[in-house]
Parts: C-alpha cells; structure tokens; sequence
C-alpha cells in the first residue's frame, strides 16, 4: 500500500523524485563496487598469505622488538654517529672518485679533531656486531623517519671510506682492515631490516666498501694486505651476494605485503605514509577506499607474478624482457597520478632495482676474481693467462657477467683506462678483471672502464714479470 502511494507520487513529481532517488542509486553503486573492489583485494591477500608473505601493517617497532631491536642500544648508536655527522663532516677524500671538496690536510685534521668519537663509534660496533635497529613508526611520514634515521649509519659508512685510505697513507694495512670490516657490520644494520629504504642504504655502504678495495687495487696497495685477510676477504664476497640476494627477495615480500595490507586499511596508509592528518586521513581513507583497494591489488599482483619470480635471477635480457611488462604497469600508473593510483606511485617497488642489484652482483664478482688473480699471482709468481687456471683452487667456478651470463676476462700489460677526475685516458702496467661488455648495460666503455660509474673494473697496478713498474 505504502509501496503504490509513493510510486503514484513520483509520477505526479518525477523531476522531486529524481532529486531525491539520485544520491540513493549513487549510494548504492558506490557500496556495490566497494564490494567488489574489497573482493578482488581480498583474494590477492589470500594468495599472498597462502605463500607466507603477511600483509599485516601493524606497529613496525613492536614486530622489531620480537626480533630482539633494543630502543636503548639504537638511540645510543645514532647518538655516537650524531656526534661525527655534523655540518663539517668531510665531503670527500682527495682519493675519492666523487668530487674532491677537501685539500689533503684537511682529512687528517677533521679525524684528530674527531678521535674520541670515532673510537667510541669503533667500541660500539665491536661490542654489538648484531644489532637490530629499532625504528619509531609513530610519527608521519614513517618512511622519511626511517631514512632520516639510516642517514647517520651511511654518512660513518661514507666516512669510513676516507679512513680506510688515511690508515693506508699512513703504512697501516691492520688499521684499514678493521675499519673495513667494521663497515661491514654497518652494511648489516641496514640489511636487516626488510624494508625498501633500509635495503637501498645497505647497498649505499657495500658500495662504498667495495669502492675501497677497487681503489687499493688501482693504487697498487692491495699488496700491502697480508694473504690470510685477501683470503678472507674473497671467501666472503659469495656469502654477501648471498645476503643481498635474499634480502632483495624479502624486501620484495615486505613491499608485496605493505601494498596488500594499505589497501585494506587506507586510513593507517594516510596516517604512516603522508603528512595528512588524522581526520583528514580518516575521510580520505573511507572515501578513496575503493581506488586504494584496485590498485592495491594490482600493483601486488604485478609484483607477486614478474618482480619476484625474477629476484633471484641475474639481470639478463630475458630477465629484463620480463620486467617490461612491470615498467609497463608502472608508466601507466605515472599517467593515472597519485590520486587514482595512490599504492603504486607510493610503495611499488621501482623496476630499475633489479638492474640495480646486478650491477651490486657485478661488482662482488669482480672483486673476489680480482682478489684470487692476486692470491694466484703470491702463489705461483705469475698471472694466470685465463681466469680458469684459478679454478678450483682459488674459485669454485670462474664469475659470470650478471648482464649476459657470459664469464669474466683477464688482460694484462700496458692498458688504458679511464680516469674520471681529468675525464682523461690513461695508461697504467698491470692487469685488468672486466666484464664482457653487454652494450645495453655498458659495462665497459672504451678503456674498459665504466664511465658512468655503474660498474668499476679492478684496474690493478703493478711490477709485471720481466720488469716494468706499473702506476696510475
């Protein structure tokens, strides 16, 4: 009865009854594809968990604090790295590739003036070689908090460096060796962590360690190092490819699940990831609920079917054929803009990363074949003509490019190289480890030496057989 009297008054109305029927149909288009969007979000979750990844965004200090993160040890930490990592902080030492900022005298000075705090850097690392860093997720923007926090670590990773070369200068190989292995455990403070920032800074300081030793080679001071540390240090370099690689794929988890599980919560996505408010992300979240839901689950099924499969591969054309449909994915978010495409543009893992690990690969490999010629050559007294010769006795099998697959090369006598301070072409006697040189990811340029810094060559000077003293 009620039924046919508001119908019979809609036809005497109709344009009041539009007016007023309209926001109920809006109403319930909006709960149908919130329904919808929840649904399709909801089986990527089910397929995530069913592969262990969590997609619980919870507190990240109380899930540090079960792994054994200690509140008191990190803020002591960056307290001791406060107190060297201040606006005179050195930019660079006069051996650096990057640009010199410091005249010679300056480097010594600054770690006179710095002693006490840098032995006391030194007294931390030794006595907690394990620590977890524990990070406050409590104010917003979280990610900013954490990189504002991992800064410190990579500034005495950066200073590292310099003391590595001062400790040298200064006929110190035992001093340079513990500041190089301290290094160490600052890369493994980052590396830890399971997210993306944590990672890149992990990556930030191995780069630097790694620049130390390509450096001592091409200034023929890897000879001042005993045979026991070059030992150890080759052995190692296949255990921290290791590291890097299941970190890489555990990052990946970690972002796949952080999508996953901002979608489903946009509200704490406001509240940890972006300076809006609380009230203001309470009514963005419940409003953009359903944009948040569909890219949530397309960006963590773009992830889950072609990043991560590939994580543990190197970066080969059929790995980077197969990433493109990823680089597609996100280009086509970059056209949709932050607000219909809010979880990709924020938290999707950048495709280049890939490249970006292979190139960190590249250079382990380098190393530890450059450290075993070196090892070869105080055994036997000479070079090797092939780099199989080191096989099995210094390498279990000769390293391969990660861009091609292809092994690494060995030369050796009067060569070129590149010197990137004079933007010059140089000659050097000794021998050279280099990559096959793959043109797309130019490895190797005309001196066989990477001009744009990607992929450094052990350049290694030295007193041939038969004569002849090499130098920069």
């Amino acid at each position: 009865m009620n039924v046919q009297r508001i119908v019979n008054w809609s036809r005497r109305h109709p344009v009041i009854a539009g007016i007023l029927a309209f926001p109920v149909i809006v109403i319930l288009l909006f709960l149908l594809w919130n329904g919808y969007t929840y649904f399709r979000l909801y089986s990527e979750v089910r397929t995530l968990e069913r592969m262990g990844i969590s997609c619980e965004v919870g507190n990240l200090s109380e899930r540090q604090q079960e792994l054994g993160a200690s509140e008191e040890l990190t803020r002591e930490f960056l307290a001791l790295c406060d107190a060297i990592s201040t606006k005179d902080f050195p930019q660079a030492s006069p051996r650096s590739l990057r640009t010199a900022q410091l005249e010679e005298e300056d480097l010594p000075k600054f770690l006179a003036e710095h002693a006490e705090e840098l032995r006391a850097v030194d007294r931390f690392l030794d006595e907690h070689p394990d620590l977890i860093l524990l990070y406050d997720d409590s104010t917003a923007p979280r990610w900013l908090g954490q990189l504002s926090m991992l800064n410190p670590l990579r500034e005495v990773g950066r200073l590292n460096y310099d003391r590595f070369y001062s400790a040298l200068s200064r006929n110190d190989p035992a001093g340079a060796v513990r500041i190089f292995d301290r290094s160490a455990i600052l890369r493994d403070y980052a590396l830890r962590d399971s997210s993306s920032v944590s990672y890149l800074i992990s990556s930030a300081i191995e780069a630097t360690r790694e620049e130390s030793l390509f450096q001592a080679a091409q200034y023929s001071e890897i000879g001042l190092f005993d045979t026991e540390t070059l030992q150890r240090w080759c052995g190692s370099m296949s255990d921290v490819e290791t590291a890097f690689r299941s970190g890489f794929e555990r990052m990946l988890k970690y972002e796949l699940g952080r999508m996953a599980g901002y979608g489903l919560r946009p509200r704490q996505f406001y509240r940890t990831e972006s300076a809006v408010s609380e009230q203001a992300g309470r009514w963005m979240g419940w409003i953009f609920a359903p944009v948040f839901r569909l890219d949530a689950a397309a960006a963590a099924r773009n992830v889950r079917e072609i990043a991560l499969p590939v994580a543990a591969l190197d970066y080969t054309p059929e790995t980077a054929r197969k990433l493109q449909l990823l680089h597609d994915f996100q280009e086509s978010r970059d056209k949709r803009g932050v607000v219909w495409a809010p979880i990709s543009l924020s938290l999707l893992p950048d495709v280049l990363l890939n490249e970006s690990v292979s190139r960190m690969y590249a250079r382990f490999r380098l190393l530890r074949t450059g450290l075993a010629v070196e090892l070869f050559l105080r055994k036997y007294g000479r070079l090797p003509e092939q780099l199989n010769e080191l096989v099995p006795e210094f390498l279990p099998a000769v390293p391969v490019n990660p861009f091609t697959g292809k092994p690494l090369q060995i030369e050796a006598g009067t060569l070129e190289y590149y010197r990137s301070l004079t933007e010059t072409i140089e000659t050097f006697k000794g021998y050279r480890i280099y990559l096959d040189g793959a043109p797309e990811a130019r490895p190797v340029g005309l001196t066989r030496t990477d001009r744009y810094g990607r992929i450094p060559v052990w350049n290694r000077a030295m007193k041939l057989p038969g004569g002849g003293e090499g130098k920069e």
